[in-house]
């Protein structure tokens, strides 16, 4: 248990931040404080505790020494001493620290609280996390979260209501939903409206109706939703479906960035929609693999993602995929970096399958391969996006099982001049979607009569049906099995073409765990 001390006398310079919404714990229940003081002040005292536990903070911080009335400044503690809570201090250290400290100003009726680490276990709760202004909340988190990550025993609970995307809590909720490597010790949980008891049709009618009237929004408020209400590009009861049926891929490649969820048919028919990034840890390269032979029916079957992969070698994992999906239609943004994808896949590969489509007057100019790709300018891209909408929102024809292309559709918007693109803020992208818009662009009635056979239009002179114009071979519908992470494959060896002992090295393939073929005891198949 904490007091407060002399605040302003200990800090060497110092801002405060008032309160007006959150309470904090002290042993009469939770009250009221006035806010929260961030300051500079480089000296440490860090007490380790006999069950592990350690708390940092300044000297003139007070502890509560085995009775709730018994406060005494930090510096004056002695190995040996038993403080609130029954925890002895087995170590102290004093050092010397650049990091903002933090106090507590003015708690109401008592002037104490508790202390993190004292009674909750090193538990911090840091409640409606996504209401608390960014400076505010940054700041904080850079000087907690090297003391929080430093203990095995620590834990941290951020809970909020969604207050749009952008900010920290959506950042570190999205990335554990979607399963990222640098959310992997968070779990995510939600608790839904309706799982709270008493919580019926008439709390939803009357709640709802009182919102509307201060102009607030339900889905924001108890519906767990990030989704921007009225701009969204996507409704929101169709990214609750598609939340729903979301699910981990059944097969992974590339060290988890290509996501396989439904294995090739060489009687299906498949296209790739490509949006293309620097590879510099910011807006990522995405492949999004559509199953296009039921247009009823559309399927997200596999997916690529990396926001580090280089252009070039984009283009070699792109190849690479076409020989897997039946050499399909590819629908590649050439903006910026999409030409190079376009040029190590026509150049090098020989890749042919590759959708141009360009304003009349680009393509008037300039010979056939400076047009391959598409030209994303503000006809193509709403068009695009139209037609994207046309069949996820309109028909709800689509169907979408990676949790990460979920989340961008969530945030991705209409602005006021028309044109939709991701919510600005930071964490915010959209590589995903509109790689989907382009995997979708292929069903354009002006593409995808240049391309495939159209037996049947709809109503709207949109394609029904769709035919490939030549059946590939089976084996291009095949994944690569070599290229799955099993950590229990044995590694690919050299195998010597000269003479000699051993020449085809076979010693060396049995010990990595290869069997030889049935009658082929010295230099047979492996």
């Amino acid at each position: 248990m904490a007091q407060e001390n002399e605040k302003m006398a200990d800090l060497k310079e110092y801002k405060v931040y008032k309160n007006t919404q959150f309470e904090i714990l002290t042993d009469e229940g939770f009250k009221d404080f006035r806010g929260l003081i961030v300051g500079k002040n480089n000296d440490r005292v860090k007490l380790t505790f006999t069950d592990g536990i350690s708390l940092i903070c300044t000297p003139k911080h007070k502890l509560s020494k085995k009775d709730v009335n018994n406060f005494v400044y930090v510096k004056d503690i002695s190995i040996g001493d038993v403080v609130y809570g029954n925890k002895e201090i087995r170590e102290i250290e004093e050092y010397s620290s650049d990091d903002l400290v933090y106090e507590i100003l003015h708690v109401n009726d008592n002037h104490r609280y508790f202390t993190n680490g004292i009674l909750t276990k090193n538990c911090l709760v840091i409640d409606e996390m996504a209401f608390i202004p960014d400076h505010i909340m940054q700041e904080f988190w850079n000087s907690v979260i090297p003391v929080i990550s430093s203990s095995q025993a620590t834990k941290l609970f951020v809970v909020s209501t969604p207050n749009g995307a952008g900010n920290l809590f959506h950042k570190i909720y999205s990335g554990a939903e979607r399963g990222d490597p640098a959310f992997s010790e968070w779990n995510h949980e939600r608790v839904d409206w309706w799982e709270i008891p008493g919580r019926g049709k008439k709390w939803l009618a009357d709640i709802t109706s009182a919102l509307a009237a201060e102009g607030k929004s339900f889905d924001q408020e108890f519906g767990c939703k990030f989704l921007e209400t009225g701009h969204s590009a996507i409704d929101a009861d169709l990214i609750d479906l598609f939340r729903s049926i979301s699910r981990s891929p059944i097969s992974t490649f590339e060290d988890g960035h290509y996501k396989i969820w439904t294995l090739p048919d060489p009687t299906h028919l498949y296209a790739i929609g490509v949006d293309v990034g620097e590879g510099i840890g910011q807006a990522a390269s995405v492949a999004q693999v559509l199953d296009v032979t039921d247009l009823a029916s559309i399927e997200l079957v596999a997916s690529y993602h990396n926001n580090l992969i280089d252009p070039f070698h984009f283009g070699e994992v792109l190849y690479k995929m076409t020989g897997q999906w039946g050499k399909p239609m590819l629908a590649i943004e050439r903006n910026n970096c999409g030409g190079q994808v376009i040029d190590a896949l026509k150049q090098t590969h020989s890749y042919h399958n590759i959708i141009d489509h360009a304003p009349k007057t680009m393509a008037s100019h300039g010979n056939y391969y400076s047009r391959l790709g598409i030209y994303s300018h503000t006809n193509s891209k709403y068009q695009g996006i139209t037609n994207m909408r046309y069949w996820v929102n309109s028909l709800k024809s689509v169907r979408i099982y990676d949790i990460g292309l979920v989340q961008e559709l969530e945030t991705f918007v209409r602005y006021p001049n028309g044109t939709w693109k991701g919510k600005q803020g930071d964490y915010i992208y959209d590589d995903r979607v509109m790689a989907l818009v382009w995997g979708l662009f292929v069903l354009e009635p002006e593409i995808a009569q240049k391309y495939y056979d159209i037996p049947e239009y709809d109503t709207r002179g949109k394609p029904l049906r769709i035919q490939p114009v030549t059946i590939e071979e089976s084996k291009y519908f095949r994944m690569d099995r070599m290229f799955i992470d099993d950590p229990n494959a044995p590694m690919p060896t050299h195998v010597n073409s000269s003479y000699g002992v051993d020449p085809y090295g076979m010693e060396s393939m049995v010990q990595q765990g290869w069997t030889p073929a049935a009658g082929n005891d010295n230099y047979g198949n492996y």
